[in-house]
């Protein structure tokens, strides 16, 4: 439920600012207050279309939506107008002074401003911004008439509060933070919250889970390399004392195996119609003309001959 000053003071707002518009005279309505950037914001009044903006002219009001809207003064500095706010801007006929009214929402001033003063009106207060200096103050208004006033960072302008429908005032200090309870000079009571726009809800961000990284395959082995191949020869070698000295004909055949290399030779013992005639042993050596010892000598030279023969 509003507090009984709520009504009558939104009257007196639409009033002093038909007055203000009045006294201007033509000349005062085309000023330009300052060129609009929003997304979803509405303008009434007296508008100019421009390739960045919306160029608002004097007795204009601008409503934002859900987004903020930001006027950039054609004097420098900016206004932002938080989301749901209506605000109305007039200025004097030298366009010297603005004067702004609203009723409820909330509204950043960060501009500089001259020797003159403006001023901002609300159902239950007027708000005296003189300078010369800095303006860079938050206001906000909610429908119970509780109004916060809050001076930001950088700003050196003297705020002045006085209430419509009385005589008592405010002086806002510097980096002070006051809300005026009940729309009442006596409601006043230092904060800590910010009257300026509230904080945009938080950006939502899919977490996306990446997926698990695949194995890498192994490097293919390389096979160990293939031993070694060594020729074996499997040749057992039989030595009867009756057989002739050349014993190239009783070698075996040749194969390869991947094993060390071997040689056995096996000596069979002599026949033994040899072994009770040993005297045809001794003839036939006599009749070589050589010696047993110059036999196996020549024996092993042959065969030594022989595996030349077959690895060259």
């Amino acid at each position: 439920m509003s507090h009984p000053f709520y009504c009558s003071a939104l009257t007196g707002i639409l009033i002093g600012a038909a007055i203000v518009a009045a006294s201007a005279g033509p000349a005062a309505a085309q000023q330009d207050v300052g060129e609009l950037f929003a997304s979803d914001a509405s303008v009434k009044g007296s508008v100019v279309l421009a390739n960045s903006g919306t160029k608002v002219m004097s007795g204009s009001s601008i409503a934002a939506g859900a987004q903020s809207a930001t006027l950039k003064l054609e004097r420098g500095g900016s206004m932002m107008i938080c989301p749901g706010t209506n605000l109305a801007i007039t200025t004097s006929q030298n366009g010297r002074q603005l004067m702004f009214s609203m009723d409820t929402g909330d509204i950043e001033m960060d501009y500089p401003i001259g020797a003159a003063a403006d001023n901002l009106l609300t159902p239950d207060f007027r708000l005296l911004l003189p300078g010369p200096g800095r303006l860079h103050i938050a206001v906000r208004v909610n429908p119970k008439g509780d109004t916060c006033v809050q001076s930001l960072p950088n700003n050196s302008s003297a705020i002045v509060i006085s209430e419509g429908m009385g005589d008592a005032s405010y002086q806002v200090k510097s980096n002070e933070a006051v809300i005026f309870n009940g729309g009442r000079i006596s409601g006043a009571a230092p904060t800590r919250e910010s009257c300026g726009c509230p904080a945009p809800p938080p950006t939502q961000l899919a977490k996306v889970t990446p997926p698990p990284t695949a194995p890498q395959p192994e490097a293919p082995k390389s096979d160990p390399p293939p031993p070694e191949t060594h020729m074996v020869v499997d040749a057992p070698f039989i030595y009867r004392a009756s057989d002739p000295v050349d014993l190239t004909e009783n070698v075996a055949h040749l194969k390869l195996e991947s094993k060390p290399m071997s040689f056995e030779p096996m000596v069979l013992p002599p026949p033994a119609s040899a072994a009770k005639s040993p005297k045809p042993a001794k003839t036939e050596v006599a009749a070589s003309g050589q010696k047993p010892s110059q036999e196996k000598h020549g024996f092993f030279t042959k065969l030594g001959s022989f595996f030349a023969s077959i690895f060259h």
